[in-house]
């Protein structure tokens, strides 16, 4: 299995992605197998869902490959990474805004979250025929709803979503797992103050003090609760976040690295370029314009 550390991690952004519009659907076609993997990070909760070909997946501790119509989840910035395997491959991907997760009816005490923060080897995937053909039909009502956009089609896709959702709680609810996520969501709600600073930080991100006070926790609670909800340090978290972020500054080119590294608040040029190249396995300077990145 390949180490996450190993492979360059990406933000994505999802600017369609709103309180009017809680979830968007994308896909990806691909004609050859991927040598290489695709490190993913994001600020929303994604279902992933293969269609024809397949996927294996790599997060921290786990690897497994996906087949059609199997699936799988992952939690606001869990770092992962992916890569498509065969000749002939199609994956549909849904991301969901968590602060509406759930907003579809007055049914407050369903755990809508549970499928994305158990273990991720005990995180949902069809197990056997009858369930794989269920997801298939489920990801292609979702992929026509979304190219052809029926009357009513986004309702109808939300409430589908969430229909995939509850599959998901029943069967790991079946298995006894649920238990084993209650930590990790309860420590996520109380860290997701200091998630969203970091998120809309246009510069440094704050440091664990005014991240701490702002989840109403000391510094020394807050980091045990980070670690366990996030699966790294606080700033593990934030240093991933702003090398990302200095990268699309870098490939904006309208500042130099010396002003991207002020910018996102490292020591000198120096340790920027350090921290970037371990990062990225790329200098900044690789990452501008004329350097054609």
């Amino acid at each position: 299995m390949p180490k996450l550390s190993s492979i360059k991690i990406e933000k994505q952004q999802h600017p369609r992605i709103s309180a009017l519009k809680p979830f968007d659907i994308a896909w990806e076609y691909s004609s050859k197998p991927e040598k290489e993997f695709r490190g993913d990070m994001h600020y929303t909760l994604q279902i992933g869902i293969v269609l024809h070909g397949a996927a294996e997946i790599v997060m921290d501790d786990f690897s497994r490959k996906f087949n059609p119509g199997e699936m799988w989840w992952t939690m606001c910035w869990e770092p992962h990474a992916y890569r498509l395997l065969k000749r002939r491959n199609f994956v549909l991907a849904i991301n969901i805004d968590i602060d509406n997760l759930g907003d579809c009816g007055h049914f407050s005490d369903c755990d809508w979250l549970a499928p994305f923060t158990v273990p991720p080897k005990k995180r949902f995937c069809p197990g056997n025929e009858e369930e794989r053909m269920n997801s298939l039909r489920d990801a292609k009502k979702l992929f026509h709803l979304c190219c052809r956009k029926p009357l009513n089609w986004q309702p109808e896709a939300w409430l589908s979503i969430h229909q995939l959702i509850l599959k998901a709680i029943s069967s790991i609810n079946k298995r006894g797992d649920l238990d084993g996520s209650l930590k990790m969501r309860s420590g996520f709600w109380r860290i997701k103050p200091a998630v969203n600073m970091v998120q809309g930080a246009e510069s440094r991100p704050p440091n664990l003090g005014d991240a701490s006070k702002a989840c109403s926790l000391s510094p020394s609670r807050f980091s045990e609760l980070f670690r366990r909800s996030m699966g790294v340090s606080y700033g593990q978290f934030t240093n991933k976040v702003r090398i990302a972020n200095a990268a699309k500054d870098l490939m904006a080119g309208n500042r130099t690295i010396e002003e991207v590294a002020v910018k996102w608040g490292f020591f000198d040029s120096a340790h920027f370029c350090h921290a970037f190249k371990k990062f990225y396995k790329r200098s900044p300077r690789q990452f501008m314009p004329h350097n054609g990145v």
